[in-house]
């Protein structure tokens, strides 16, 4: 079997080694610098967190370990379905709307602009936003922009307070997961482990925001 997890550069590195620990007992790596790793019959491709999907969807890899929020934005954003398992906690935290109290907002920046759209789709008030995609930390550009608000991960209120903003709405809780492709789910490798759904919002559903999961701890 061969499953792709986000490497060294990636922010989600330290918990998805926790979860592929368990999962792969024995991993040995050919180097340094290597992305690969064996473990018995069973070979670990390291990556992007946000490359996790793409590669089980496309067949190069049987499954995945990354976060539930890249999951669920690559799933927005391919129209197609993957098959997500909920793992043991390690690092829950949410994606979450942004923004300054009593501010008119035109603008949302964001580094999930799928989740984003679907939850403007089912939310008139807000859906003539102007959607920004943005790769990294948008603290700071909402705070300075006086028609802007945000979408983005949050892992602590911290920043958030520092830089003024108010978390309005949280729209999914999130920790890893393991992925696979929904058309050939291999029972043996998420024997046992929870499904994921995908959050209400995503289909236009009941209007609501609500939060997808229940955190095992708080940030």
């Amino acid at each position: 079997m061969i499953i792709a997890a986000p490497g060294p550069s990636s922010r989600l590195f330290g918990p998805a080694s926790e979860v592929v620990g368990r999962l792969l007992s024995g991993l040995n790596g050919t180097g340094s610098r290597s992305l690969w790793h064996r473990a018995g019959p069973d070979v670990l491709v390291q990556c992007r967190g946000f490359d996790v999907p793409e590669l089980v969807a496309s067949e190069s890899v049987d499954a995945g370990v990354t976060g539930y929020d890249v999951c669920v934005e690559w799933s927005l954003a391919h129209d197609e379905s993957l098959a997500l398992y909920a793992l043991p906690a390690t690092r829950t935290s949410f994606v979450t709307y942004c923004t300054v109290v009593g501010r008119k907002v035109e603008t949302i920046y964001t580094e999930y602009p799928a989740i984003t759209a679907a939850w403007l789709r089912a939310h008139a008030r807000q859906n003539s936003a102007r959607i920004v995609r943005m790769r990294g930390s948008t603290e700071g550009i909402i705070r300075v922009d006086d028609h802007g608000a945000g979408v983005l991960l949050v892992t602590s209120g911290q920043t958030l307070a520092a830089n003024g903003l108010d978390m309005d709405v949280p729209l999914l809780a999130t920790d890893m997961c393991l992925v696979t492709r929904a058309s050939s789910v291999d029972r043996g490798v998420a024997a046992g482990m929870p499904v994921l759904p995908m959050p209400s919002f995503a289909g236009g559903g009941d209007q609501r925001a609500d939060v997808v999961g229940e955190p095992a701890h708080g940030d």
